[in-house]
């Protein structure tokens, strides 16, 4: 008779069973255990009883165990790291929904920022317990187009995050940028013919005199479709939402407030305008950008700067892909204007090489042909041509002194790329036709239109320089060469002269400007170069304190900006800062031990008797 193998055959139990992992052990009563019978059953040990671990010995794992059972000694476990067997089984039993079921995201599920379970709407249920994200019983998550993602999926993870970010107020992503009023209670209708056509009349004479990227003959014929028989049956949907912008900046730039002009009459008009945007149709037209860019000048008066960029991003893409520029690396100027202030830019100046337009007026520009003005005459698109002129050189001065690659450059760089830019200023003011001199031309000669472009090129170009010359006042002088020596000190004693008289252009025109009833909050550009204005008089009287006409200007100045930005929500946090900055220079100089500097003192002498240090700039 042959002898049995030693060999016990072990059944193969498949991929869907568990791995089993650890040592393993009779099970049932010890007591009554048949160790020798061959169908016992086995288990993992997951734990060691306490009398085992003392005893550093071998455990079984049950409840009793074999070696508690054999001293007749009190058997105990720690509490378990991981749920047992049947904790697990009625675990899984209650998280696992009854029917499988697909609910949609919305805003009342809430993760709370504690770590607590999240919050359900009151309509699903009280007795139904949301499953964790983490298990594969969780109930999955469909998108606003319909298509379901499982909880893995990467739709998921941000819709969580996005939970996560809105709950936490220090994790917060708003911009700060201020909501616009409701216009709910006034109705949604269109004004009468008689004031629709004064609200027009506002934007093509007094508004965007210097960006006039629509065709006025063109918008006229639309504009006298909507109102004719039929209620402008057979306008398009995008010249609609043009119809609306224009009507909302005209009643923005509006001196009057009544049902349909003045802040709340605006907003109305945006917000239609916005809710038709929103139904256009995935093509991309001429009109539709447009309309979009009058959206970002709306959003920018209205203190919304943040969403103005967003938008003026997407105004780019879409221009582009019109192909409005020649070729890859030509675009508009009216986009290089906006997209030059401190953004990260889709476009570059020195990218733009696209040919100036023709000096035309609007009635002379029709589809077949476009009739140059005469020289020497009169005509609406030379204020255009020149502020992207000066837009080109004032994008250059920005990322050469105020870009992140500036603080790697020594003042002797500064220098000479100070004298460039003063030679490219001195040749754009010197090209500037007679009805738009601003340093020949008294504003009183000039219609409202020319008044409006006039005062546009003026405050940018005083803007420009002192984005300029400001720098050398925050400088001291380097220690360069004695060949250049003399001649830098006179740099810099005329950079502070420079940088004054740009700030004394850009008072005394917001003066004029109120005086004329024009100042106020619809000009963001206006309050932001009075703004930089004030704050430069103040900086040059807390560096020199002999100069107490500058003071004395810019304490005017301040009290007359105080009653022009009333209402505006950006205007006023430029008067917090400049209280501030008023505070700290007033601070500074109750101090006994400042000394009067006079004016024929060298510039060196007055650098060291502030005690500047030669290469740190001062802020």
């Amino acid at each position: 008779m042959e002898q049995s193998s030693p060999l016990t055959v072990v059944p193969y139990l498949g991929l869907d069973r568990p791995l089993r992992r650890g040592r393993r052990r009779q099970v049932g009563n010890t007591a009554k255990a048949d160790l020798s019978s061959p169908h016992r059953s086995a288990s993992k040990i997951k734990n060691a009883c306490h009398q085992c671990r003392v005893k550093k010995t071998r455990c079984s794992g049950h409840k009793p165990c074999y070696r508690c059972v054999h001293r007749q000694q009190t058997c105990t476990y720690m509490s378990p790291m991981w749920p047992t067997s049947s904790t697990s089984t009625v675990a899984n039993e209650r998280q696992r929904p009854g029917s499988p079921r697909v609910p949609c995201i919305s805003p009342d599920f809430a993760i709370d920022p504690l770590g607590a379970e999240p919050n359900v709407a009151a309509g699903d249920g009280g007795d139904d317990v949301v499953a964790s994200t983490d298990t594969s019983d969780a109930p999955l998550q469909q998108d606003q187009y319909g298509h379901v993602h499982w909880t893995s999926s990467v739709f998921a993870f941000l819709n969580i995050a996005k939970q996560k970010l809105t709950s936490l107020p220090s994790m917060s992503i708003d911009f700060c940028d201020y909501p616009l009023s409701s216009s709910r209670a006034l109705p949604r209708v269109l004004p009468p013919k008689a004031v629709a056509d004064e609200l027009v009349k506002n934007y093509f004479d007094f508004g965007l005199s210097t960006s006039r990227f629509v065709h006025e003959p063109t918008f006229r014929l639309t504009y006298k479709l909507m109102y004719s028989v039929g209620s402008g049956e057979g306008l398009q949907p995008d010249s609609l939402v043009l119809i609306y912008m224009i009507m909302a900046l005209g009643s923005h730039y509006s001196r009057y407030d009544s049902v349909w002009c003045g802040y709340s009459a605006s907003v109305q008009f945006y917000e239609m305008a916005d809710q038709q945007l929103a139904t256009l149709p995935s093509r991309i037209t001429l009109t539709s950008v447009q309309a979009r860019l009058l959206a970002v000048h709306y959003l920018l008066n209205h203190s919304r700067m943040h969403e103005a960029w967003s938008l003026f991003g997407t105004v780019v893409r879409h221009a582009q892909a019109l192909g409005l520029h020649y070729r890859a690396r030509k675009v508009p100027h009216n986009c290089i204007v906006h997209d030059i202030f401190g953004r990260p830019c889709a476009i570059h100046d020195d990218d733009v090489d696209q040919e100036e337009c023709v000096l035309s007026n609007d009635e002379d520009i029709s589809v077949s042909a476009c009739r140059p003005a005469q020289p020497n005459t009169l005509c609406s698109a030379a204020a255009p041509v020149h502020y992207a002129r000066l837009a080109h050189i004032l994008g250059k001065i920005l990322r050469q002194f105020y870009s992140l690659t500036a603080k790697r450059q020594t003042l002797s760089y500064f220098y000479d790329m100070a004298i460039t830019f003063e030679a490219a200023l001195s040749t754009w003011q010197s090209t500037l036709p007679k009805y738009l001199n601003f340093a020949l031309l008294p504003t009183s000669a000039l219609s409202v239109t020319l008044h409006r472009q006039v005062s546009t090129l003026k405050l940018t170009y005083a803007y420009a320089n002192i984005l300029l010359y400001r720098p050398f006042m925050l400088h001291s002088i380097e220690m360069v060469d004695s060949v250049k020596q003399a001649e830098f000190g006179k740099w810099v004693k005329r950079c502070h002269d420079e940088s004054i008289a740009a700030a004394n252009m850009i008072v005394s025109e917001c003066q004029s400007l109120q005086e004329h009833g024009l100042f106020s909050k619809a000009f963001w550009m206006v309050n932001y170069a009075q703004f930089t204005a004030i704050g430069t008089l103040y900086m040059y009287y807390r560096l020199w304190p002999h100069a107490g006409r500058v003071w004395k200007v810019a304490e005017e100045a301040r009290s007359q900006f105080t009653v022009g930005v009333e209402g505006d929500q950006i205007g006023q946090r430029y008067i917090e800062i400049l209280s501030e900055f008023r505070r700290i220079t007033s601070n500074h100089h109750e101090q006994p031990d400042i000394p009067d500097i006079p004016e024929s003192m060298g510039n060196n002498q007055r650098f060291d008797i502030l005690g500047h240090s030669p290469d740190v700039p001062l802020w």
